[in-house]
């Protein structure tokens, strides 16, 4: 369990886990259709959100003790400045904040925080899942740590979409964009500012010093631009990825509507 792994081990069980994961997403998707009451339904949002923190705490625990290999640095382990933590955490406000079916004859904060996080999600988080980044993942634990860190965020946005008819808009999609372009010059200064660790690994808060070495056609032919100027290469690759994910909910949003 806390024993450094091969790399080949990390993907096999992190495979096994994305399986599981599915038929889970399955059934919270079907509990979340079926559940009628209110305040059952929101207590099991709160259990969630127990179950995704818990989580956290298991791998900062991981990575900080357990893990013999790891080295632990502000460089690379500041919470809240990723962009799969931004969409984790923004899925547990909106579950948190959220006790009945939700409705849309205002745009407000929870729902921004839904639309952002669906958009990091469904865009980064299940790549992660489908071509995981196993730098830094020794061990058993980190393998589980990291495939639920990303399952858990599809699951919370499953559970909000089907239990509290969350919808994604496309102000949504646009503010999304413009948050992403605005924390993009911080993110240079802030891994600037922090420079490297003591194994020489400079910091890489939201990907924009070096993006992951992942089994990615788009990303390996983007990191061939040095950083920033991968930044201007990713812009159009955003833009697709974001227009593709609101094209569905196009027509789900109309027929609602109707």
């Amino acid at each position: 369990m806390f024993e450094e792994i091969p790399v080949n081990i990390r993907f096999h069980y992190h495979n096994i886990l994305s399986l599981i994961m599915v038929g889970v997403w399955v059934y919270f998707g079907y509990r979340a259709f079926t559940i009628k009451d209110n305040k059952y339904r929101y207590k099991l949002s709160i259990y969630l959100i127990i179950f995704c923190l818990f989580q956290e705490l298991i791998d900062f625990i991981n990575r900080i003790f357990l893990d013999p290999v790891y080295l632990f640095s502000i460089q690379r382990d500041l919470p809240f400045i990723q962009f799969c933590q931004i969409s984790f955490y923004f899925a547990l406000f909106c579950m948190y904040v959220t006790k009945d079916k939700t409705n849309y004859h205002s745009y407000s904060l929870k729902h921004f925080f839904f639309d952002c996080s669906f958009l990091l999600g469904f865009s980064g988080a299940f790549q992660a899942i489908i071509t995981p980044d196993f730098h830094n993942i020794n061990n058993l634990l980190g393998v589980i740590c990291i495939q639920f860190q990303h399952s858990l965020i599809i699951l919370s946005l499953i559970w909000l979409m089907i239990g509290y008819g969350y919808r994604l808009q496309f102000k949504g999609l646009c503010y999304t964009y413009l948050m992403i372009n605005l924390i993009v010059p911080f993110a240079l200064l802030i891994n600037n500012y922090l420079g490297v660790n003591s194994a020489g690994e400079m910091a890489n808060y939201f990907y924009v010093s070096e993006l992951p070495t992942v089994d990615n056609y788009f990303l390996n032919l983007i990191s061939q631009h040095p950083s920033p100027d991968y930044i201007l290469y990713m812009q159009p690759i955003i833009i697709c990825y974001f227009l593709l994910l609101y094209l569905p909910f196009i027509f789900i949003n109309n027929y609602e509507k109707n």
